[in-house]
């Protein structure tokens, strides 16, 4: 059996790798060991030909050299290249006097999640493809799925509750029978909607698979709320409106806010405009000093008020005379188009409705006569990205009396939501009004790393941890806070041969999906890894910048990002995995920080 010593400079060399690489170098010298033999090569042109190199990986190669006792001695380890080179020059006068040391225990490989288990009458609906599982439909579901309401209803839940699931099997009773009832359909007579467009995306794949009537089918339109809104604001004027982000419009007001001596920030302005005068249809200034300002934590007394108005009025003049628009501003004129134009569907169900800002829900409410059956919501305030609150009643849509709460998760484990609940921030929520999963699975994993080059490392060893134990690939989810951490997640794990796909892919896609935080909401997965949650990247450095010192941006900043990442960890039925590089970010649980 072939025998090799370590020496103290090859251990200098080993604790400077990643721990990838650290594992590659311990199972090729193990294998080596074990009589492969085959690795050890000689070196072309080397000052020494007794030095050789051992091949390590098609990158990494060792630096070999005879020792005193006759047997082989591992000195070094470097990139493949310069192994080579140093190897060339290196000698062994009379052999290498060596401190034998012990071979180091390899770092603790990944491991496979455990797999989730719940109640016997669940167990053949865990053991379906998980494309299929996406699709089933709880039994207790199947009331709220096919009932007769005499207007519009709301059903509310925590995550993994089964909101998404239960609004594709509403969309797809409310076509059934409003083919038996209408017949041929001449156009969509149903509307399945919601704010996120790659949730919108996968709700169409997922009606494809779950609809095989085609007249059926045909009767279901899925779009945006916001889609919804450029499309009927288009054939209104004729001019497709130009659209302008939150945080291009705070830049802008930003600026103009300066040049006018106002002591008001951009952003404080835009959420003023949007949250407050659009959100209650507000018109007049009298109307504005008088309103109450729900939601606004950033008291305005009645004599500010007016300085305000009236720089809004400036800016969205401003605007209009641009051809530029704001997302709540295109359905707001898109909801007076269609109360003049008359309702486009004969149902409408709402999924991820707590985004909605007043002026989508007067959209949807002149989009839709109301009757029997008119609207259909769900939604979580725990999961609110944008803190808009308003009464429905006060926009037409009244559901006292068909209100349904959903408290026990079905699709995302006990574990995991235990983890997530404290990154809310408070102790209310869903867990002080019951709301518990019948699944168990294991602890979330959380992985500190001195590096960025020691994150890719962990996250592709816990990776292929899960694919080595049979996960299918599509049912993996890895997200990052923003689009310059999906490109390196993507490149990385390509390096690692494991193949990459967007979050939106089509089920038939056998690879891993990566996308945004924001992109995995509605989704749901066996596996989610959240990466690069570290200090400065989350919250990002340009939301906080944009608050500018604002102390109700800064709240609604922090609220959001608490929003967005609780959203993001209950997407994982079976396992979540947690990185972050350096300090973690403070919205992660107090555990996290207390691990350290």
């Amino acid at each position: 059996m072939p025998q090799l010593a370590i020496a103290p400079t090859f251990l200098n060399d080993f604790s400077r790798l990643d721990s990838g690489v650290q594992h590659t170098v311990l199972t090729a010298v193990r294998s080596y060991l074990a009589g492969d033999s085959g690795r050890l090569q000689a070196v072309t042109d080397a000052s020494d030909p007794r030095v050789r190199v051992l091949q390590i990986s098609p990158d990494w190669s060792g630096i070999v050299a005879p020792s005193q006792e006759g047997s082989y001695c591992l000195v070094g380890v470097r990139r493949h290249d310069e192994a080579i080179s140093y190897a060339r020059t290196y000698r062994a006068p009379g052999g290498l006097e060596l401190d034998l040391v012990e071979m180091p225990a390899p770092p603790e490989p990944a491991e496979a999640a455990a797999p989730v288990r719940g109640p016997a009458d669940l167990a053949d609906a865990l053991a379906l493809p998980f494309a299929e599982w996406r699709l089933s439909l709880d039994p207790d579901h199947q009331r709220l799925a096919t009932a007769h309401f005499a207007g519009s209803a709301q059903v509310t839940g925590g995550p993994g509750t089964g909101k998404t699931v239960l609004a594709l099997h509403r969309a797809a009773y409310l076509a059934e029978r409003d083919a038996v009832e209408y017949g041929p359909a001449a156009r969509p007579s149903v509307l399945l909607t919601t704010g996120s467009r790659t949730l919108a995306q996968t709700l169409s794949a997922q009606l494809d698979r779950l609809v095989s009537a085609p007249d059926v089918r045909r009767r279901i339109e899925v779009v945006t709320v916001d889609s919804l809104a450029r499309g009927v604001l288009s054939e209104s004027t004729g001019i497709p409106p130009e659209i302008l982000s939150d945080e291009e419009l705070a830049e802008r007001w930003r600026t103009a806010a300066r040049i006018d001596g106002l002591p008001f920030s951009g952003r404080f302005l835009v959420d003023e405009w949007q949250q407050v005068i659009l959100a209650q249809d507000l018109t007049s200034l009298a109307d504005y000093i008088r309103c109450e300002r729900n939601g606004r934590m950033l008291h305005l007394a009645p004599e500010f008020r007016p300085h305000v108005w009236e720089a809004i009025q400036r800016y969205t003049g401003a605007m209009r005379a641009a051809g530029e628009w704001s997302y709540p501003q295109v359905a707001h004129e898109a909801a007076r188009a269609l109360r003049t134009q008359g309702p486009r569907y004969r149902h409408i169900v709402v999924t991820e409705s707590q985004d909605l800002h007043p002026a989508h829900w007067r959209l949807l409410r002149a989009a839709v006569p109301e009757g029997p059956d008119d609207l259909f919501l769900l939604g979580d305030p725990a999961q609110r990205l944008v803190d808009t609150r308003v009464s429905l009643a006060s926009l037409g849509i009244n559901v006292r009396g068909r209100g349904h709460r959903l408290r026990t998760s079905y699709r995302v484990s006990q574990e995991i939501l235990d983890w997530a609940l404290p990154i809310l921030g408070r102790s209310t929520g869903p867990a002080a009004e019951g709301y518990a999963s019948v699944l168990h699975g294991p602890e979330p994993v959380v992985q500190g790393c001195a590096s960025r080059a020691e994150e890719w490392t962990a996250l592709s060893e816990w990776l292929q941890a899960q694919l080595a134990a049979g996960a299918q690939p599509e049912s993996i989810a890895v997200a990052g806070r923003n689009q310059w951490v999906v490109r390196i997640i993507t490149k990385e794990l390509h390096a690692n041969g494991i193949a990459t796909a967007p979050l939106n892919s089509s089920a038939d896609v056998d690879a891993v999906r990566v996308g945004t935080l924001h992109g995995l909401k509605g989704q749901e997965f066996r596996y989610v890894a959240l990466v690069g949650l570290s200090e400065p990247l989350l919250p990002p450095k340009a939301a906080i910048s944009a608050a500018e010192g604002d102390p109700v941006a800064m709240e609604q900043v922090y609220q959001e990002e608490r929003h967005l990442l609780f959203t993001a960890c209950t997407r994982a039925r079976d396992a979540l995995y947690v990185s972050y590089v350096g300090a973690p970010s403070q919205l992660l649980p107090e555990s996290v920080h207390l691990a350290r």
